[in-house]
């Protein structure tokens, strides 16, 4: 079973100060105009995270390299992309550049723009079953291209003992290169905020008697999809994939 942060002893710290490690922190945006129930949760969420981080940091070494999801530049250019994107991040990126780590692009800026527009034609509403499985195949075939470029580059530039810090979804499908530890950060306002937005679902309201089913090719189904294959631009996601090697974090 996975141990908490907290309770990481001595030794056990010890043995992950050689190689190279990860920091992963579950991305969450911050929707315009949220409700305070909602606004609160995110805040302490990042709040939480940057604590956990110290934590580690404090047990294991400081962090050498700020990877950052959608960013595909680097230094104080690519902090300048970040803080429209999520003010959130941007701050937490910014107070480790400024301790001494060094901002990374992570992402190809090409492919990064085709996942974007691929994902834009999908959130559409196409009505041609044969175009909607064109475009979802392309997208799905462009998002793992960018999974595998997002590895080579950090395969590149995280140097032998260093410590990365790597913000990014949730269910990403990247396959980290097989010698970096991943330490996974789970803020327990991460369950919160899925709770929340579980509770919102919840209380959308049903069809209407008599109302007539969607047309074809905008079935709720197809909407789902398209709506799920965009969480990037939106909210984090909701069901949490595993990462390979990690070691689950609680609060510190």
């Amino acid at each position: 079973m996975a141990e908490e942060l907290g309770r990481i002893t001595k030794p056990e710290a010890e043995q992950f100060k050689a190689g190279r490690r990860l920091f992963l922190v579950p991305l969450l945006f911050e929707p315009p105009s949220p409700p305070e129930e909602l606004k609160g949760i995110i805040q302490r969420y990042w709040e939480e995270a940057r604590r956990q981080i110290n934590g580690l940091e404090a047990r294991i070494g400081s962090v050498n390299c700020v990877y950052h999801e959608m960013i595909a530049s680097a230094d104080e250019s690519g902090l300048k992309n970040l803080q429209p994107l999520n003010t959130h991040s941007y701050h937490l990126a910014r107070s480790m550049v400024e301790r001494g780590a060094r901002f990374m692009a992570i992402e190809d800026g090409e492919l990064l723009s085709e996942y974007m527009d691929w994902g834009r034609c999908l959130s559409a509403g196409l009505f041609s079953h044969k175009v909607l499985t064109s475009v979802l195949n392309s997208y799905q075939e462009a998002q793992n291209r960018r999974n595998q470029s997002m590895a080579a580059r950090l395969e590149e530039s995280l140097a032998s003992d260093e410590i990365g810090l790597l913000i990014i979804s949730e269910n990403h499908h990247i396959q980290f290169p097989a010698d970096i530890e991943v330490f996974y950060v789970a803020p327990p306002a991460l369950d919160e905020f899925k709770r929340w937005l579980r509770r919102q679902e919840s209380e959308q309201p049903g069809p209407q008697p008599g109302q007539k089913p969607p047309a074809s090719g905008k079935s709720k189904e197809s909407r789902t999809d398209s709506q799920e294959k965009n969480n990037k631009e939106t909210a984090a996601e909701k069901n949490p994939r595993p990462v390979r090697k990690s070691r689950k974090k609680g609060a510190g």
